[in-house]
């Protein structure tokens, strides 16, 4: 599919459309991306991830990840190839990633604020499907992430 964001923003004026910061980077092999949010809270430690992209079938899926932009790689080569190996479209995280020369490699999206080769060995809790708030946007289980080169944008609703 693919997916211009500049005109899905004008095509689709009338309903409530927001654009995640500019400075998010994708890092992952896929450049144009879209799908339904699945919300992830992690507090240092990516183990909540991890098991997700790991053990469950993504069915094309998004993961909204918000770490506090904790300066600590959260997603790598190896939690890439989960969310490829199980049919994740993306992760969107505000965070940090590292392998960044595998992860690019990867046909998935990888949207996060910067890298950081520091990971947190420390396993902590997460929580999942809670509203998350980050960047002046809010992001729920079940909203929709349309992604290009342009930027990424967030709906309540399914445009495409």
């Amino acid at each position: 599919m693919n997916i211009q964001t500049a005109d899905l923003c004008d095509e689709n004026r009338d309903k409530k459309i927001e654009v995640l910061s500019s400075k998010f980077t994708n890092y992952g092999g896929l450049k144009q991306f879209s799908g339904q949010i699945v919300t992830v809270k992690l507090d240092k430690s990516n183990w909540l991830l991890l098991e997700m992209l790991r053990d469950e079938d993504g069915e094309g899926r998004i993961v909204v990840v918000d770490n506090s932009q904790e300066f600590y790689g959260v997603v790598g080569d190896k939690l890439m190839a989960f969310a490829l190996k199980n049919n994740w479209k993306a992760i969107i995280l505000n965070g940090y990633v590292r392998d960044t020369d595998e992860t690019k490699n990867i046909n998935v999206g990888l949207a996060a604020i910067g890298t950081c080769p520091l990971r947190n060995f420390e396993k902590t809790q997460g929580q999942r499907d809670i509203e998350l708030s980050f960047e002046g946007l809010t992001f729920n289980t079940g909203d929709y992430i349309y992604a290009d080169n342009d930027g990424i944008i967030l709906t309540k609703s399914k445009l495409i």
